[in-house]
């Protein structure tokens, strides 16, 4: 037998864009159960949040909405859904000030006005950085203006009584007459299996970055609510996309990139200052000093940050950096350089939404990282937190308002069945095999065949061997419920990483954050359309849709250079 808890609105998530959601979804009357993977409040990725991106603090001139937004568009190589990027952009105003309200701040500067600053490819000073109260909440992971925003999300959430389990992973969906009707869960401590009839869901379980190692995201962030969409038939767009950073550390002004021939490389890529570049182009060139034998051993290179010294007003996270360098390793930065590789960063895949955050099956919801399509194929910093906090918005109220007209949900007793069945058939605890064995061989694939700059053979081989190690996945040892969860996000995990070679594979063009070794160039007459990913009868099935350019197109940036310096940027003439 199974536990069945019933509710208006079930939250898959408990990070920003699923807390945003449950204050909306309590504030339209419908009653919300939150299924968070995590601890309360030590979930998602939000709590990673650094910079964000609004038009209009301070009063500052010359900027517009429409600016902003062709920036983001044109950044993503022309395939976000415009309609989606609007809303982002004529909507985060609203969320920061609401955030204000909620009590966040920013860092301001000496004279109490918001520090403002502009960040590689914004034309405008449109960049901030939320800072946490005196009071704020303790969180184990994360930095501080991801807490900021945490702790006013939290406060208002919990003020409003939603329901929520944590220490919970989702494992399927559960459809009736093809509508989602809830969903089964695992209760990681009682090792125990839930059903939730729900009206409405909403799918806030962010990326499936862990694919890819080493990475910046949560270890929470496995592809679940991306591969239980797929297996409902929902569509999921831009699988092939990813984004990187350059560096494993951060660099302060000033800092030297050297390859093993002690060569400053990245002025030979048209990078002369790497901070007034965006992470796409310093990745690339980081990445192909590696890929052609110029790197150091472990696929390094060094930062030489001796010029920083001679700088005044360094940031306080350089002198956290100098610090920890020299009491952990011994090594004094102001005369030697330190090792750095790039990192797996934000996946950009996700599940295909309209203005109402709905994907393409009724009754589910998607919001924040799990949604695809808003800005393409690569972001200036500092829209992502704000995604989280416009669209969680919107999926909370249309999911409730929704709700709030339909009668109780009506559950597939087979199908929970079959759901439960497949769950536990996938572990045993006398297993030898542990779920960490196989995820160190999914992150070797991807590593080897899939990071950063890709080709045809390197895509080819990744694939045959995801399919491999899926097909020679059997049951994995499970000692308890948080062993259970993470068998599960196994297989959640080899679904993203087959779509994502698939897609690599198929995009034969490199665009934004995409970069293909065989296919240097961007093809705007082959391939300014983005794949949909979708399961049809069991078998995946490609299809491909041009984005409506209803705003903003590749013609008005004409003679624009996708990674010039921020100096160097034009502005957008749908924008003046």
């Amino acid at each position: 037998m199974h536990e069945t808890i019933s509710t208006d609105v079930l939250i898959i998530g408990g990070g920003g864009a699923g807390l945003r959601a449950a204050v909306e979804a309590r504030d339209h009357g419908a009653s919300v159960t939150m299924v968070v993977k995590g601890k309360f409040g030590n979930s998602g990725c939000t709590l990673n949040v650094g910079t964000s991106a609004v038009v209009g603090l301070n009063g500052q001139n010359g900027d517009t909405n429409m600016s902003s937004m062709c920036d983001l568009v044109s950044f993503g190589g022309f395939l976000a859904d415009q309609k989606l990027a609007k809303i982002l952009v004529d909507e985060t105003m609203d969320r920061v000030q609401e955030l204000i309200e909620w009590g966040a701040d920013f860092q301001r500067e000496d004279d109490g006005s918001i520090a403002l600053y502009r960040s590689a490819a914004h034309t405008h000073v449109r960049n901030f950085t939320l800072k946490p109260g005196e009071n704020g909440r303790q969180y184990t992971y994360g930095a501080p203006p991801g807490w900021a925003m945490m702790d006013a999300l939290m406060d208002q959430a919990e003020s409003r009584g939603a329901t929520v389990m944590d220490d919970a992973v989702l494992i399927d969906l559960l459809t009736n007459d093809g509508r989602v009707v809830g969903a089964t869960v695992l209760d990681c401590r009682r090792s125990a299996i839930l059903v939730v009839e729900a009206k409405t869901t909403i799918l806030a379980t962010g990326t499936y970055s862990h694919i890819f190692g080493p990475t910046t995201v949560s270890p929470f962030e496995t592809g679940d609510g991306h591969a239980a969409a797929y297996r409902v038939g929902a569509d999921l767009t831009g699988m092939e996309a990813s984004q990187f950073v350059a560096t494993s550390v951060g660099f302060p002004p000033g800092t030297r990139f050297l390859n093993s021939e002690n060569e400053d490389f990245l002025p030979k890529y048209g990078i002369d200052d790497p901070r007034n570049f965006a992470k796409e182009p310093l990745t690339y060139a980081v990445w192909k000093e590696i890929k052609e034998g110029r790197g150091f051993k472990g696929d390094k290179v060094m930062l030489d940050m001796s010029a920083a010294f001679e700088r005044k007003n360094m940031p306080w996270w350089f002198m956290d950096l100098v610090k920890e360098q020299t009491e952990k390793r011994g090594i004094d930065l102001r005369y030697e350089p330190i090792a750095s590789e790039p990192r797996a960063h934000t996946a950009i895949g996700g599940v295909s939404i309209n203005e109402k955050c709905e994907s393409t099956v009724p009754g589910l919801y998607a919001a924040g990282a799990v949604a695809g399509g808003v800005y393409g194929h690569a972001r200036p910093e500092g829209y992502t937190s704000m995604i989280t906090v416009v669209f969680g918005k919107r999926a909370g109220r249309y999911a409730a308002e929704e709700a709030n007209g339909m009668d109780p949900a009506s559950i597939d007793s087979a199908q929970v069945h079959a759901s439960i069945a497949a769950a536990t058939e996938a572990v045993d605890d006398s297993a030898s095999v542990k779920p960490s064995d196989i995820k160190r061989k999914i992150k070797a694939t991807t590593r080897r065949y899939a990071w950063v700059i890709k080709d045809e053979e390197g895509l080819t081989n990744g694939l045959s061997r995801i399919r491999q190690i899926r097909a020679e996945t059997g049951k994995l040892r499970a000692r308890g419920g948080y062993d259970w969860a993470r068998a599960l996000e196994v297989h959640n995990l080899l679904l993203s990483a087959e779509l994502h070679f698939i897609g690599s594979l198929e995009r034969k063009e490199s665009r934004g954050a995409f970069f293909r070794d065989d296919y240097p160039d961007t093809d705007n007459v082959n391939w300014l359309k983005n794949i949909l990913f979708r399961q049809v009868d069991g078998e995946l099935t490609l299809d491909y849709e041009a984005p409506d350019l209803l705003y903003c197109d590749p013609a008005t940036y004409e003679g624009r250079l996708q990674y010039q310096p921020i100096a160097n940027y034009g502005t957008c003439a749908a924008a003046t």
